[in-house]
C-alpha cells in the first residue's frame, strides 16, 4: 500500500492539522517539495506534496484561487502550508479555493521545521518499500514451496494442473484479487477464488487479439477499481495459455516479481514435450538458487521425497564435461543436483562421520564425459551464506584441474597446478611467440632464463652463461624490443617466468639453468 497524505498526518510528531473538509487524504504521496513560488508548478511531479509559508501569497481570493488551480493542473497530491512565518493562520481564500478543486491542505504548525515532514515521509515510504520487498518475496518463496510439494512424487511427470493449482492460490491472496489460468482459446483451465471463474468471459475480446501475437504480447486493463493484468504462457515461441491477475489495487513492483514468478513456473511445466528428467531438474535448479537465499532444510528434503542428507554436514560439488556436448545425468542417486550454465552438473552431497564423501556418490560422479568434481568443504548448509560458500569453492575445486578435487587440496598446489595445462601452454607459446620467431631467439631465451632465475643480476647472469656483463644488458634490451614490453614491470617478469616454465623453448634452442619443475 501507498504512503498518502493520511498516513503523513497521523504522525504524532508532525501535528499536522487538515485544513480543507475532504472525504479523504487518501491519496498517493510521490514526494515532498517545498516552494515559495506562486506558480510552482514547473518544479513539482504529479503526487507531490507542496510545503509553503505562503511568502508570496496574500489574502486576496482571486489570488489564491489560481494558486490552487496550478496545483491542480500539475497534479500535486496536497499542500502543507506553515504558519506562523508569513501567515498566523491560512488564508480562508486559499482553503475555499482548494475545498472547491478538492486539494487537501493541512496546517504546518510554527515549531516544525520542513525537513521534519520531508524525512518523515522518506521514512514512511523506506518502511513502506521493505515491507513490501518482504512481503514479496515471501509470497514467491510460498509460491515455490507449493510447487516443490507439487513434484515431490518423481514416479509421474510433473503437469501443467499441479503448478497451477499450487501456483494461482498464493497469486490471487498476494494481489488481493483473483488469477485465472486460461487455454490458448480463452477456457478456465484452473481459478482463484473458484468464482472467479466467471470473470473470464470479459476478457474474451483481448485473449482473442492478444494470441496472434505470440510470447511477446501482454494486456494492462485499468478501472477506477480494478487493475487487470493478462500475461501469455508458454516456451520456444508456443502459447500454451494465458495467465490473468485482478487486483483492486495498481500492481507494484513487488507484484510484478511475483507475477513473472508465476508466469515461469507456469511456463516451464506448460509442455509436454519436455521430458520427466527435465522436469526434475528444473526443479533441482530452483531449490538450489532458493537454497542460497535461505538455506538448506531438513523439511524442504523431505518435501522432495530425497532423505540421507544431512544440510548440517553436507558438501557442494561441481562437476564439469570434457565437452559442452557431454550428456550429464541430472539426477544422481542421494544428491541434489543440476545442470549449471556450463553443462556440467552442481549440487548438495552427504559427508560422512569421518569426513569422506559416500562412496555410492563418489563411484557415481565419476563416469565417462566428466573432467572433473570439485568438492567444497564440510559445511553447515543451512546457512545460506555457507550455500553461496560452499558452490564457489567447489566450482574453483573443479575448475583448477582433472579427476576429483577437493577444495582443501587446493592450498597445497602451486599457482600453475591449479591452471588448466592446456590452457597455460596455448597461452606461453603465445607470450613466447615473438621471442621465438627471432633470428637470435636461442641467445635471447637463454639470456632472459638466466636473467630471471638471477632475480635480475646482471653480473650473476654474465657469470652463471659466462658472457659480459654487457652483453646480457644488450641481450635484455633486445627481449625488450622484440618484446614490446619492458622488464622493469614485475607482471611482465612474472608472466614471462610462468611461460618459461609452463611451455619452455626446444631444449636445442635454449641451454641454461633448469628451470624449476611444477608441483602437481
Amino acid at each position: 500500500m501507498a504512503v498518502t497524505l493520511e498516513h503523513v498526518v497521523a504522525l504524532a510528531e508532525l501535528d499536522l492539522r487538515p485544513a480543507t473538509v475532504l472525504p479523504s487524504l487518501d491519496r498517493p504521496l510521490r514526494w515532498v517539495a517545498v516552494s515559495e513560488q506562486t506558480d510552482p508548478s514547473p518544479w513539482i511531479e504529479p503526487g507531490d506534496l507542496v510545503l509553503t509559508t505562503g511568502m508570496a501569497l496574500s489574502d486576496a481570493t482571486d489570488e489564491c484561487a489560481a494558486y490552487v488551480e496550478r496545483l491542480v493542473r500539475a497534479d500535486a497530491a496536497g499542500v502543507g502550508f506553515g504558519v506562523g512565518l508569513h501567515h498566523a493562520r491560512i488564508p480562508e481564500a486559499l482553503v475555499d479555493a482548494a475545498e472547491r478543486a478538492g486539494l487537501p491542505v493541512v496546517e504546518v504548525s510554527e515549531p516544525v521545521p520542513f525537513v521534519a515532514v520531508s524525512r518523515a515521509v522518506s521514512r514512511l515510504m523506506a518502511a513502506e518499500e521493505y515491507a513490501e520487498s518482504g512481503t514479496s518475496f515471501d509470497s514467491q518463496r510460498r509460491m515455490i514451496r507449493a510447487c516443490l510439494a507439487t513434484g515431490a512424487d518423481e514416479t509421474t511427470a510433473l503437469t501443467e494442473r499441479g503448478t497451477a493449482e499450487a501456483v494461482l492460490p498464493v497469486l490471487a491472496r498476494h494481489v488481493g484479487g483473483f488469477a485465472l489460468s486460461l487455454s490458448p482459446s480463452g477456457d478456465v483451465l484452473h481459478s482463484a477464488p473458484g468464482e472467479a471463474a466467471a470473470r473470464a468471459s470479459e476478457l474474451t475480446g483481448e485473449i482473442d487479439r492478444l494470441r496472434p501475437r505470440g510470447l511477446l504480447a501482454s494486456a494492462s486493463i485499468a478501472a477506477p477499481h480494478e487493475h487487470v493484468v493478462i500475461v501469455p504462457v508458454g516456451v520456444r515461441d508456443i502459447v500454451s495459455g494465458f495467465l490473468v491477475v485482478g487486483s483492486p489495487r495498481h500492481l507494484t513492483a513487488g507484484d510484478q516479481a511475483v507475477l513473472n514468478l508465476a508466469v515461469s513456473l507456469m511456463s516451464w511445466e506448460s509442455t509436454t514435450v519436455i521430458a520427466a528428467d527435465r522436469h526434475r531438474d528444473a526443479w533441482r535448479r530452483l531449490l538450489i538458487d532458493v537454497a542460497q537465499v535461505e538455506g538448506l532444510s531438513v523439511e524442504r528434503l523431505s518435501s522432495l521425497g530425497i532423505s540421507g542428507l544431512d544440510p548440517a554436514r553436507a558438501s557442494a560439488f561441481v562437476a564439469l564435461p570434457e565437452s559442452a556436448d557431454d550428456l550429464v545425468a541430472p539426477v544422481v542417486d542421494g544428491v541434489i543436483a543440476c545442470r549449471d550454465g556450463a553443462g556440467g552438473l552442481r549440487g548438495f552431497v552427504s559427508i560422512e562421520a569421518d569426513g569422506t564423501v559416500a562412496p555410492s556418490i563418489t563411484g557415481s560422479l565419476r563416469r565417462d564425459g566428466i573432467r572433473s568434481v570439485g568438492l567444497s568443504e564440510r559445511l553447515d548448509l543451512t546457512s545460506p551464506g555457507n550455500v553461496r560458500l560452499a558452490l564457489d569453492q567447489a566450482r574453483q575445486a573443479a575448475s583448477s584441474g582433472r579427476g576429483w578435487v577437493p577444495h582443501a587440496d587446493l592450498a597445497e598446489r602451486s599457482f600453475d597446478a591449479l591452471v588448466d595445462a592446456d590452457v597455460a601452454a596455448h597461452w606461453s607459446r603465445s607470450c613466447l611467440a615473438p621471442l621465438l620467431a627471432a633470428s637470435d631467439s636461442a641467445d635471447m631465451c637463454q639470456t632472459l632464463r638466466a636473467w630471471l632465475a638471477e632475480h635480475g643480476q646482471v653480473d650473476a647472469t654474465a657469470q652463471q652463461l659466462g658472457i659480459h656483463r654487457h652483453t646480457v644488458r644488450h641481450r635484455l634490451r633486445r627481449i625488450e624490443s622484440v618484446l614490446g614490453r619492458s622488464l622493469d614491470d614485475p607482471s611482465v617478469r612474472a608472466n614471462l617466468w610462468f611461460a618459461l616454465r609452463t611451455a619452455p623453448p626446444p631444449a636445442d634452442a635454449v641451454t641454461g639453468p633448469e628451470l624449476p619443475a611444477s608441483r602437481g
